[in-house]
């Protein structure tokens, strides 16, 4: 048996996405790449495809052009009572499921739909599954979508993330961003990793919770965030939370003995650097670059992309391999995934 997904993502992550799947699922089909969301085909039930790197992932039940406006959506709710809907996959539901909420959204803003439109929906969807209408505290979603790019989705929630702005700090990074970030540093069971600018934990968490590793570092020099770490890190010989400026690593950490930098440094938008961002970015990548083995990685995020090309540029023997422009919070920003040469290479 096939099951068609749609998982929405990060805007500008698709692609990480994409090779996320093609790295986890052998029998990856119709893979499709939209703005913020990826299409896949696997005979991987839910329960088993154990993917972090989307925000909500939804069992596919019908897709078909529809015009991206609320009388699009209209439309295509109306028809959808009579469509080739995958139907009996709405009774696939966990235990002690009882009753079901259909959202209506477009181009990604919940709207009103006719109450005859949805009613008729509802009622079919009362049918094939068993399931009550409960508009206010459902134990399931239906979605009817219709995107900016003129796709319509008939879907079936599968994922119950809860709110994160009642779960995060102010500027905390979202699981998903940290599990992508992790990823592409090419985690390995031996691996040294630091992040050197650590905030509130987000990426030495995920790294520990999701990946293999041999030690980790949590470097910061903010007391408060220093503290917000180690309420969320796990309590391990291996991992280590410590006010370390991350201008001085070389300080603290032997030269190239470290495998991966995974961070979020300041952006240069709300913090006082003391200096130029451009300076700051410099001085962070000329310490990380004598820290790191010949061949290893930083993965890095930052609104200030320019700044941190020219001061890549001034340092031999690290490139940019791939880069990755994303939106955060609405703000335009980039992963970039850096390499430092190789011994044979240098």
């Amino acid at each position: 048996m096939k099951y068609r997904y749609l998982g929405l993502c990060i805007p500008g992550s698709e692609e990480i996405c994409a090779d996320i799947l093609r790295g986890r699922l052998k029998d990856l089909d119709g893979l499709s790449l939209s703005g913020g969301s990826v299409d896949f085909t696997t005979a991987v039930p839910y329960s088993g495809l154990n993917l972090f790197c989307f925000n909500n992932i939804f069992r596919v039940l019908h897709a078909a052009p529809a015009v991206p406006t609320s009388e699009g959506l209209a439309g295509f709710i109306r028809a959808l009572p009579g469509s080739p809907a995958d139907w009996p996959a709405c009774r696939d539901n966990p235990k002690g499921t009882r009753t079901f909420r259909l959202v209506c959204s477009c181009r990604g803003q919940l709207v009103f739909v006719p109450k005859r439109a949805r009613a008729a929906v509802e009622d079919r969807l009362s049918r094939e599954s068993g399931l009550r209408p409960d508009r206010s505290l459902p134990d399931s979603e239906f979605w009817a979508m219709v995107r900016s790019d003129g796709q319509g989705w008939f879907l079936k929630r599968l994922t119950r993330h809860k709110a994160y702005d009642k779960l995060l700090s102010p500027g905390e990074l979202h699981p998903e961003l940290a599990y992508m970030l992790c990823w592409l540093s090419g985690p390995g069971p031996g691996d040294l990793v630091i992040d050197p600018f650590c905030g509130h934990g987000s990426i030495p968490r995920e790294r520990c919770r999701r990946f293999p590793y041999r030690e980790i570092f949590a470097f910061d020099t903010d007391g408060r965030m220093l503290d917000s770490s180690r309420q969320k890190l796990p309590r391990r010989e291996n991992i280590h939370i410590v006010n370390q400026d991350a201008l001085r690593l070389t300080e603290a950490l032997g030269p190239e003995t470290v495998d991966a930098f995974i961070t979020d440094p300041p952006w240069g938008l709300y913090q006082d650097l003391g200096m130029s961002v451009g300076e700051f970015y410099f001085k962070a990548l000329a310490e990380m670059n004598a820290c790191l083995k010949p061949g290893g990685r930083i993965v890095l995020l930052t609104a200030a992309k320019d700044e941190l090309n020219k001061a890549l540029e001034s340092i031999p023997g690290l490139g940019a391999a791939k880069r990755y422009d994303i939106l955060v919070s609405g703000k335009k920003a980039g992963i970039f995934l850096i390499e430092k040469a190789a011994l044979h290479e240098l």
